[in-house]
């Protein structure tokens, strides 16, 4: 009996974190237009990109709508985006991206004074 409890014991010790579910830990990204960065450091994750799609094959857990606001303000506008398997929704992607608030000359006016 004392053997079986111990054959129990090893088993769930070894098979536990081998049975455990993995999160994936890369992400992607979609740009509205093509960038002309190959690549770019993020948080200590290099991001290849090539025309209008970037990949990370290994990203930290931060908040990807964090992760995704940062990203929009190096590259530009982001038109989709996956991070350790979470994908945005239209109305993230629309909390992502950087407002543009374009210039009319009396806010540059303000601006001046």
């Amino acid at each position: 009996m004392r053997s079986f409890i111990i054959a129990v014991a090893a088993l769930a010790a070894t098979g536990g974190p081998a049975m455990a579910e993995t999160k994936p830990q890369n992400g992607w990204l979609t740009l509205s237009a093509p960038t002309t960065q190959d690549h770019i450091v993020f948080d200590g994750a290099v991001w290849r990109c090539k025309a209008d799609v970037c990949r990370s094959t290994k990203v930290k857990s931060l908040p990807p709508l964090r992760s995704c606001k940062r990203l929009a303000h190096e590259l530009g506008t982001i038109t989709g985006f996956g991070y350790r398997g979470v994908s945005l929704s239209d109305a993230e992607l629309a909390q992502c991206n950087p407002a543009r608030i374009a210039k009319t000359p009396a806010s540059e006016m303000a601006a001046a004074r």
